[in-house]
């Protein structure tokens, strides 16, 4: 009887004990860089969690905005606690190069860390995550494109009202094709950043007549996703009344005051990710519409920024596909 009272007592422990959590935790005081960049380290929590047997949970309230105004969840609850959330509860930060280990611990010392973990990371670590039994078997199978797709379909659907706002755009663009630029400019001296910028705005003409190409005549609309709006108006100016055109203005979102900058974003990336063709650029929006593309790598193009450096005589735009986009671009910025 008291054998059969004890293994009673572990069952019931087993069961009814606090289950653990992995917060993915972005405040209003700290800064979690750009859309992208959160994507990754809410991909790559996510992941962590099934591989230690945590439950995951988003906490992003501020900066710039709720994100359950704009994204909420999908398959599943992870709207955290107000216990998961008090500032007194351990904190893993794991920001860039030298965050990678701390996550790794996660992992090999699970035990050593409490029931709630709150973290912030902005890394990629897919490639790294794979080489560990514990890696979750239904994705093991899957490209790192497919994987983002799968667990940001199992995280996020759109609010009602932008969801609203998209199959307008898609009727929008009905019994047409639909052909996308996506591209990112900075702003700043004699930086590469600014170099880029100018060799990309006296390229226009020819991305946009590139667009109008692969058309191939067929009843077509055109969207130009960017933070320059100089690239917008000059696409109006081109395109004409099949101009597709979002409102607002693309903002990083660690630097928007309101919900305005990450809505463009989350939104633009929805009509991205349809497109018929896709132009990217070397930017994190790029990469996250590549991976989410419902038509995978048909019709996909980088722009050859190494062109402009006379490193590389080719096309200005080259083919590519969603397995090598952030190695495509990689090299080149080592090649700078």
């Amino acid at each position: 009887m008291t054998g059969f009272i004890i293994i009673r007592l572990i069952v019931q422990t087993k069961y009814f004990l606090p289950k653990k959590v992995l917060v993915y935790y972005c405040s209003g005081e700290m800064h979690c860089n750009g859309w992208a960049d959160r994507l990754k380290g809410i991909v790559t929590g996510y992941i962590i969690a099934q591989m230690t047997g945590r439950e995951f949970k988003i906490y992003m309230p501020h900066r710039p905005c709720d994100i359950k105004l704009v994204l909420l969840p999908a398959t599943f609850d992870w709207t955290p606690s107000a216990e998961e959330v008090k500032s007194s509860n351990f904190f893993l930060r794991a920001m860039d190069t030298g965050g990678a280990g701390k996550q790794f611990r996660l992992i090999e010392d699970a035990e050593s860390f409490p029931r709630i973990v709150q973290y912030l990371s902005n890394m990629h670590l897919l490639p790294q995550l794979r080489t560990y039994p514990t890696f979750p078997k239904y994705l093991s199978a899957l490209s790192e494109a497919e994987v983002y797709k799968k667990i940001f379909a199992e995280l996020f659907q759109l609010t009602p009202r932008l969801s609203k706002n998209l199959k307008d755009i898609i009727q929008f663009s009905k019994n047409r094709q639909l052909h996308c630029i996506q591209l990112r400019f900075t702003e700043g001296g004699k930086s590469k950043g600014a170099f880029e910028s100018e060799m990309i705005t006296e390229s226009l003409p020819k991305f946009f007549a590139f667009m109008r190409n692969i058309s191939n005549g067929k009843p077509s609309n055109y969207f130009v996703a960017s933070n320059g709006m100089h690239a917008v108006e000059e696409g109006k100016r081109t395109f004409g009344n099949d101009f597709l055109e979002t409102p607002g203005k693309a903002l990083h979102i660690d630097q928007s005051l309101n919900c305005t900058g990450l809505e463009k974003i989350i939104f633009d990336i929805e009509i991205l990710r349809r497109c018929d063709s896709l132009i990217l650029a070397d930017c994190g929006i790029s990469f996250v519409a590549a991976y989410l593309r419902e038509k995978n790598d048909y019709n996909l193009f980088c722009i050859n920024y190494s062109r402009y450096l006379g490193r590389n005589p080719g096309n200005l735009i080259v083919k590519c596909n969603r397995s090598n986009i952030p190695y495509f671009y990689k090299n080149y910025r080592r090649n700078w």
